[in-house]
């Protein structure tokens, strides 16, 4: 068992932390296996345990159940997705050590697995603020039910364009909503309909621009055979903007011809890179924003906590000076606080 990636970061939300990363499983031992339960272990810095739990085949609907790829073939490997990514706020997490439980698929013999990581928690080095303003819908983010979050880069299609990682993996779809949280008018196969259509992207901190693609037409579609030579390509028009200190924005499915920088230029938060449009792999018109280690498709993903923005609770909003978004909130970009 191996833990990905590498390093494992702890990110921490407004209720609890989380760790979202995956468990490679290779099997060299020519006999099929099957996942019977999965434990993790918190340890504190001194090693002190802190905090244990576990999900497995035990009751009418067991939970190992919601866990996919639980089968391992003869041969080869799967990934898992860590299904205990959410620890509790109040601890400190030295390590985490992991041990699955495995049955032959043949009988009842079981073996056990086990691996440990040191997690970092991690805090970005730019301050970052929302890539737009108003009011926004994360309509999906990272959590573990998000479709970004669920990349499995060892399934063979996926693995056969050429991914080997999830840059994605802490990303978000950012929506423009009106008043009432509706994300469009009238059909919603129609682009024309979103509220967000044409509205401004900003840059979400300073830094330069090192890719600018805005010549891709608002089709939902990109050429999957370029995927061979350009992974990013999926995105459509984007731009990515290098902060410093290995963390690179990337900004994508913007409108065609709406993209105002160009490789080279230097950016100021705030400043307008684009428009929301429909370009690449978008189901319909939003943004898709994620930070990352690298230049390319095949970086790591990186937690993201935004600055000087408000979380809106029904009828209530609360200031939030810095702190993590994800899928379900509903956030409003403010103006930075007088130094």
């Amino acid at each position: 068992m191996t833990i990905l990636p590498a390093p494992v970061y702890v990110e921490r939300g407004a209720s609890a932390q989380l760790v979202n990363c995956d468990l490679r499983i290779d099997n060299g031992t020519g006999v099929p296996w099957r996942l019977a339960e999965l434990e993790l272990s918190v340890h504190d810095r001194t090693g002190a345990l802190a905090w244990r739990k576990l999900v497995n085949d035990n009751g009418v609907s067991p939970g190992i159940l919601t866990v996919p790829n639980r089968d391992l073939p003869a041969t080869g490997a799967v990934l898992l997705l860590n299904p205990l990514h959410e620890l509790p706020l109040a601890l400190e997490p030295g390590k985490l050590h992991f041990q699955l439980t495995f049955q032959r698929q043949d009988g009842e013999e079981r073996t056990t697995a086990t691996a440990d990581t040191a997690p970092i928690v991690y805090q970005n080095k730019v301050a970052l603020r929302l890539p737009l303003a108003g009011r926004v819908l994360v309509w999906d983010g990272h959590d573990y039910l998000s479709h970004h979050r669920r990349w499995d880069y060892l399934f063979e299609p996926i693995r056969n364009f050429g991914f080997d990682s999830n840059a994605a993996r802490y990303s978000y779809d950012l929506v423009p909503v009106d008043a009432g949280g509706a994300m469009h008018k009238g059909d919603p196969r129609a682009d024309a309909g979103y509220f967000g259509l044409g509205q401004p992207v900003l840059a979400p901190g300073p830094g330069t621009v090192i890719a600018a693609v805005g010549d891709q037409p608002d089709n939902h579609d990109f050429d999957t055979a370029a995927l061979k030579t350009e992974l990013l390509v999926m995105y459509g028009n984007r731009v990515l903007i290098d902060h410093g200190g290995s963390e690179i924005s990337v900004l994508a499915h913007l409108q065609q011809n709406s993209v105002t920088v160009k490789v080279g230029d230097k950016v100021t938060a705030g400043q307008r890179i684009g428009a929301i449009g429909a370009s690449g792999s978008a189901l319909f018109p939003h943004l898709h924003y994620q930070l990352q280690d690298g230049p390319t498709g095949h970086a790591q993903g990186l937690p993201s906590y935004f600055h000087d923005f408000r979380r809106v609770l029904g009828a209530r909003t609360v200031p939030v000076p810095v702190g993590a978004i994800d899928s379900g909130d509903l956030v409003e970009r403010a103006a930075p606080p007088r130094r």
